[in-house]
């Protein structure tokens, strides 16, 4: 009799983990949709555009380190519910915005709410799968799947939903927001199964450290490097997509143009879940390839201002995220020992999210004086580049290994 309740228990404590890991990501990206309107409405330029993007990202990788650990001592559900309420004073601020003061302020906000609550609903899919999974190694898996679908198809739907809300539904510029706050208030309703504190606990909090212990840190540097150049590219479409394919294609339907950016990172979610049999570093060095290749659609889809050759470029490149992505989770996890995994995890979040937040503030500083689509271009030139020596290297490592 008692093992029928615990089970029902362990599967509630997932699926809030799963629902807060939804909540929190599409929220994070539901700003998205709205950049290139904000910047007509409140006449800011594209650097301030690049740098509202850029704000959530400088905020989240703290919090991570400084929260991340909070869970291990008082329980996933005291930081998961923490994470929400901040999502929430960030929807309240984008939704009362009339100026650029308050955006940022709800980027910050978005930002603390990640880095307290991301890490808490991610631990608590793999607390909770041993209630109700038998096999160790399913379980696991079971939870490693559900984390990136809800992490990588919560970046694509939050722009979507923003870009229908806004196109289709009255008030446009607060309408999403008020609707991710119902959806965040369910979050936290769910949250309330998440598990407290175990008996167990350490009772202690202390930053997460960072580091490579000396073994892997040849195979690390070409883990960081791919992720880099992947999530640059992530970061870079969107914090500008929308703007970006809006201008290409001279249409101002929200809708179409966030959409862009959701067949991106879509496409990426169903490769990551894809393509789990391919050897990491030959997963990373193809995605490389393919990415470049996507960057280059792009460039091109700018000249000919053509729908076809957009749309093929968001494919390419969101294949291009998840193949890298995919590969780097994988080897990263095969060569790091129990002991070491929150060191090195940490340091690949630094690198993951550098990566995020940086080559777009070298977008707006561009845009300043070339115009955002010229100098989204020079920048996608310069990381497909990159790419291209990155992979072939990657490629020799993996021989080499073998």
């Amino acid at each position: 009799m008692d093992r029928e309740p615990a089970r029902a228990h362990a599967v509630s404590g997932f699926v809030a983990g799963a629902i807060a890991l939804a909540v929190l990501y599409s929220g994070n990206n539901l700003p998205s949709a709205f950049y290139g309107t904000f910047r007509h409405v409140m006449a800011f330029s594209p650097l301030t555009q690049t740098l509202l993007y850029a704000a959530a990202v400088a905020v989240i990788l703290p919090g991570l380190l400084i929260f991340g650990p909070l869970s291990d001592a008082v329980g996933r559900r005291v930081p998961i519910l923490l994470g929400l309420a901040m999502f929430a004073v960030g929807d309240l601020l984008f939704a009362a915005a009339d100026g650029v003061g308050w955006l940022f302020a709800a980027r910050v906000a978005q930002g603390l709410g990640m880095g307290m609550a991301a890490a808490a609903a991610q631990a608590t899919l793999g607390d909770s799968v041993p209630g109700f999974r038998p096999s160790p190694a399913q379980g696991q898996h079971l939870a490693a799947v559900t984390a990136t679908a809800c992490i990588t198809f919560g970046l694509a739907a939050g722009p979507l939903l923003g870009g229908l809300l806004a196109q289709y539904g009255p008030a446009p510029l607060r309408l999403a927001f008020f609707v991710h706050l119902a959806l965040v208030v369910f979050g936290a309703l769910a949250a309330l199964r998440a598990p407290g504190r175990p008996a167990g606990a350490r009772r202690g909090w202390r930053l997460a450290g960072i580091g490579v212990p000396p073994p892997i840190r040849r195979t690390f540097t070409f883990v960081a490097a791919s992720s880099f150049l992947a999530w640059a590219v992530l970061g870079i479409f969107s914090a500008v997509l929308p703007s970006l394919v809006g201008g290409l294609l001279e249409t101002t339907n929200l809708a179409l143009t966030a959409g862009a950016l959701t067949l991106m990172i879509g496409t990426s979610g169903l490769v990551q879940l894809g393509v789990r049999r391919l050897e990491p570093r030959s997963a990373q060095a193809i995605g490389l390839i393919v990415l470049a290749a996507g960057l280059a659609l792009l460039v091109g889809a700018g000249t000919a201002n053509s729908l076809p050759l957009t749309a093929l470029a968001m494919l390419a490149t969101g294949t291009g995220h998840g193949l890298v992505f995919s590969g780097a989770q994988h080897e990263l996890g095969a060569v790091t020992s129990p002991d070491n995994r929150g060191a090195v995890t940490g340091a690949y979040y630094m690198a993951s999210y550098l990566g995020l937040g940086g080559p777009v503030i070298g977008v707006g500083l561009l845009a300043l004086s070339r115009g955002l689509t010229a100098a989204t271009s020079m920048v996608s030139v310069v990381i497909a580049a990159l790419c291209l020596v990155v992979a072939p290297l990657i490629a020799l490592e993996r021989r080499r290994a073998a």
